[in-house]
């Protein structure tokens, strides 16, 4: 007798009309799936109606929930306001920021585990008239259950897995009961940034560590997403106040205002941070705008009309700190109206944030890449090549959506990143100017 159990797991598709009128239909292909205006959503819409995440899907078993993610514009389905979660049917329309519309479509797909061949799956009897074929699922089951009583259970596979969870848990609970060693216990519950000190400058002869490569980092920081210069920041613990050590060394020195500035640049991102190979990079711009007259009296000039840049970056939705030093950066080493500038290039950040966004600080130096692109009128250029890397590459979302990765995997220009990277510069020289020789005062909007 041929054994033959399956499962049948519904599937939920998602038909609507994209910008050019063009029929849509997008499965829903995980546990988990988002739909918004950003690129790091599963199904990204650029319309401006929608938020940057406007729903979440949640596969649940056999159901499927659908919730409002907090979106500007409110969510409906089928003609009443999507307030908490709701289960999903076929034929539901939900209605995405006053606009547009999405058709949901439900059904059951059979998919054979087990010894089952695509023969034996068509060979199962058919339930009664009017019936699915999902109907008749759990008595094929118990069929194949029965012929064959040496089997294992099926409950089996669901015990198993959590008994060997339940064994991870007590011996790694007597591990760390039993340990000795307190110094790695602190080390591992540690916040505290540690920036580069003179010490991690010495060659790695003269020095007790291995590590090359002077960061901004703690023990749990140190996680690297494979990627030279890509450091994970999304499961960083948060950064603690405390006073730096006074025995910085140069590239510790720009580490530790970089990261101040990066974290001022973004809408939430607390642990923006350099690592020590970004800092050598960025103190090659530094030291060419190190010095500088011009620099300086930028610098004054952008903290003196403080009020007129915050009030042109809250109408763009942009950070000030992020309008002020991106307008410093393209003056460069002349003297000019930072204003002007300010006013000159705001519309443009502000129509790139759109398909960009500024949540990360790293989201902030891909638009200054962007922004001759966004200048030519081809504002969504950048966000459709990360798109296209995300869903082509090993590598995660957050690890492709940084200059260092599109540099080193050559995506973007020479000229793009040398644009972004002297807006780090001038940004890390604002936090502290005359500590980089510049005769100015610290802008900080």
């Amino acid at each position: 007798m041929i054994q033959d159990s399956r499962l049948f797991m519904p599937q939920l598709w998602l038909k609507f009309k994209d910008d050019n009128g063009e029929e849509n239909r997008i499965a829903l292909d995980r546990d988990v799936f988002t739909v918004g205006r950003h690129s790091e959503n599963d199904l990204t819409i650029t319309d401006s109606r929608l938020s940057r995440v406007h729903i979440r899907m949640e596969r649940d078993g056999d159901d499927f929930l659908v919730s409002d993610s907090g979106s500007s514009n409110g969510t409906i389905l089928n003609g009443e306001d999507l307030i908490g979660p709701a289960k999903l049917k076929d034929g539901d329309i939900l209605n995405l920021g006053g606009g547009l519309e999405i058709q949901v479509e439900l059904a059951g797909d059979a998919v054979a585990v087990g010894n089952a061949t695509p023969e034996t799956v068509s060979n199962v009897p058919e339930g009664p008239p009017g019936l699915s074929a999902a109907s008749t699922a759990p008595p094929a089951v118990a069929t194949a259950s029965a012929a064959n009583p040496n089997a294992i259970p099926t409950s089996f596979f669901i015990i198993a897995p959590l008994l060997g969870i339940f064994m991870l848990i007590f011996v790694g609970g007597l591990i760390y009961i039993f340990s000795g060693n307190s110094e790695e216990v602190v080390a591992d519950n540690s916040d505290e940034f540690v920036y580069s000190t003179d010490k991690d400058d010495e060659s790695p002869s003269k020095r007790n560590d291995s590590d090359s490569t002077p960061a901004v980092k703690s023990p749990v920081q140190s996680s690297s997403d494979g990627q030279s210069g890509n450091t994970t920041r999304n499961d960083l613990p948060a950064p603690v106040t405390q006073t730096p050590p006074q025995n910085l060394s140069e590239t510790g020195r720009i580490e530790q205002n970089a990261a101040v500035f990066l974290r001022s640049i973004a809408q939430n991102d607390t642990k923006a941070f350099l690592t020590g190979e970004q800092a050598s990079r960025a103190n090659i711009k530094i030291k060419q705008f190190g010095r500088s007259a011009a620099l300086a009296d930028n610098i004054n000039s952008a903290k003196k009309n403080a009020a007129q840049i915050r009030m042109l970056a809250a109408s763009k939705n942009l950070k000030p700190q992020f309008l002020a030093v991106a307008a410093i950066a393209k003056l460069g080493n002349g003297r000019g109206d930072v204003i002007q500038t300010a006013q000159s290039i705001a519309e443009v950040f502000s129509k790139l944030s759109a398909h960009i966004g500024t949540e990360m600080a790293d989201d902030s130096l891909l638009m200054v890449a962007a922004y001759n692109q966004g200048a030519a009128g081809d504002v969504m250029k950048m966000r459709n090549m990360l798109q296209d890397l995300a869903n082509r590459s090993p590598d995660s979302a957050r690890a492709i959506r940084t200059i260092w990765f599109l540099e080193k995997n050559s995506k973007i220009t020479q000229d793009e990143f040398e644009n972004a990277l002297n807006f780090l510069a001038v940004g890390t020289i604002t936090q502290n100017p005359k500590e980089f020789g510049v005769n100015a005062e610290a802008l900080k909007l």
